[in-house]
């Protein structure tokens, strides 16, 4: 019987072992899509107890939670004792108390994770942030309480110093393009040596069905100085936001794709739909599609032209449960996968982009798993556009492809999902070419998930070097480790 979480965790050959030990181990991390907070890397903030690093908004662990039937105020801290959770007027061994109450109800969730990656995500932070290697039981909860406590207390477990404790040098958070980027901007002029930049989300601009849509282009309006009273000036003002971004070192953009995003579409009758919204009418949901469609490509184009990485994140079903909706709000554990048929619309997008700008670099991401062959197989449809010149050592050095499968997203992050996009990613397109992993993750704690996708790519690589399904070659092999856990990224986004 194997240790749990030993040096070799998932590593089931020499091979393997080899290549996480001498090469994946050692490599900085970049982290290419997150939701963490500028303004608290900014303010260098202590992550408070156990709880707070742990619970504060994890939607990941709120889910499996509930499912154990942990009552939403110890969950979220959302319902008739919310009023305990982040005020300055609860005495502190009262909030101290419900704290432990929280980090407790979660030590008991997990104590029946067995397959689930909270478990190993849970057990790889306690040992690589708080150097506790036994796992986590009721029985010694008190005791990690305690150690983790004491050392969170202290200056070198601020959250600048947890992101240097796992080597991250690049990190990409999640922002609207009417956002000030007033932390980001003081993170750089503070000369933070992890680079933290932004993404263009423009999920506000999307949203046109929405009841606040009128009064986010207003909003959007005032921060561009740009009027909007057209499709074209609000194209004009998402491009003034793009160069905004970009001056603060922004690489790449985002945006969740939920319900049916992509018809045959022109200007004329997208700039009617958009008139029509601002005057306060109605509309179909076929010209809310018809809408998206020209918006997206024409922030296709913007991409293009400011050299933006388009990420698209397709088939979540958010806010699923209405009434948890009420109690808790948005991005709480309350999403599922979504199971529609889109391949095809992922095509015409990108043959549209294609057709008029010339395609960004672009990651496709699924949540469904019944969608990775057919994703991934469209990804391969898209490469670069113009012919060149190009030398034996260039060629020799190749590049990643332009069009990229994205890693294993949200419900497929897991140690059978990975493996599972690694096979599809392997065998539909090359892997050396592949970009890597991210967190996606609102926890400062996080970072460890690199490792665990790190081993697990080790393992896929030794596993057929073991069974003689490719040769050994120690230096091309922990070459193309070193490129997936860190060059593609770099050159792919810089």
């Amino acid at each position: 019987m194997k240790h749990f979480l030993d040096e070799n965790f998932i590593l089931k050959t020499e091979t393997a072992q080899t290549l996480f030990h001498k090469y994946a181990e050692k490599m900085p991390i970049f982290d290419f899509h997150n939701h963490l907070s500028a303004k608290e890397i900014y303010e260098d903030k202590s992550l408070g107890n156990l709880a707070n690093a742990w619970l504060d908004g994890d939607h990941y662990k709120w889910r499996q939670m509930r499912s154990y039937g942990v009552p939403e105020n110890l969950v979220t801290g959302h319902n008739s004792v919310s009023s305990l959770v982040n005020t300055s007027v609860i005495p502190s061994e009262v909030e101290g108390s419900f704290d432990f109450k929280r980090f407790m109800a979660y030590v008991y969730t997990i104590q029946g994770a067995v397959g689930n990656p909270l478990y190993h995500w849970t057990h790889l932070e306690l040992q690589r942030y708080f150097g506790i290697k036994e796992p986590l039981t009721p029985e010694n909860a008190e005791a990690v309480w305690n150690k983790c406590n004491e050392m969170l207390a202290t200056k070198d477990y601020s959250v600048r110093n947890l992101l240097r404790m796992q080597n991250v040098k690049v990190l990409c958070t999640t922002d609207d393009p009417a956002d000030s980027l007033e932390w980001h901007k003081k993170i750089r002029d503070d000369n933070f040596e992890i680079q933290v930049l932004p993404s263009f989300r423009p999920d506000g601009a999307m949203g046109i069905e929405k009841s606040g849509f009128c009064d986010y282009i207003k909003k959007l309006s005032e921060v561009s100085g740009k009027e909007i009273v057209s499709f074209a000036d609000l194209i004009q003002a998402l491009e003034i936001r793009a160069d905004f971004f970009k001056s603060l070192g922004s690489v790449v953009s985002d945006m969740s794709l939920e319900k049916d995003f992509f018809v045959p579409c022109s200007y004329e009758e997208t700039d009617r739909i958009f008139r029509s919204v601002l005057k306060g009418e109605k509309i179909t949901p076929e010209e809310v599609i018809v809408y998206q469609s020209y918006l997206l490509i024409q922030l296709g184009a913007i991409y293009k032209n400011k050299g933006f990485v388009m990420q698209l994140h397709v088939g979540a079903i958010r806010d699923n449960n209405k009434s948890l909706l009420v109690k808790a709000g948005v991005n709480v554990g309350n999403d599922s996968l979504a199971d529609f048929n889109y391949v095809a619309q992922v095509g015409g997008l990108l043959n549209a982009i294609n057709t008029l700008s010339g395609l960004p670099k672009t990651i496709l991401y699924n949540l469904n798993p019944k969608d990775n062959e057919a994703l991934a197989t469209m990804c391969g449809n898209f490469w670069e556009n113009e012919d060149a010149e190009i030398s034996l050592e260039e060629l020799k050095n190749g590049k990643p492809s332009r069009v990229q499968f994205g890693p294993a997203w949200w419900f497929c992050d897991h140690k059978d999902g990975i493996e599972e996009q690694l096979r599809v990613y392997s065998r539909t397109n090359l892997l050396g070419g592949f970009i890597g992993m991210l967190t996606d993750s609102r926890s400062f704690l996080s970072f460890p998930r690199h490792e665990y996708f790190r081993r697990i790519l080790c393992n896929f690589i030794g596993e057929k070097v073991e069974n003689g399904e490719y040769p050994w070659n120690e230096k091309q092999l922990g070459k193309m480790v070193e490129d997936i856990c860190w060059n593609n990224a770099e050159k792919f986004f810089c």
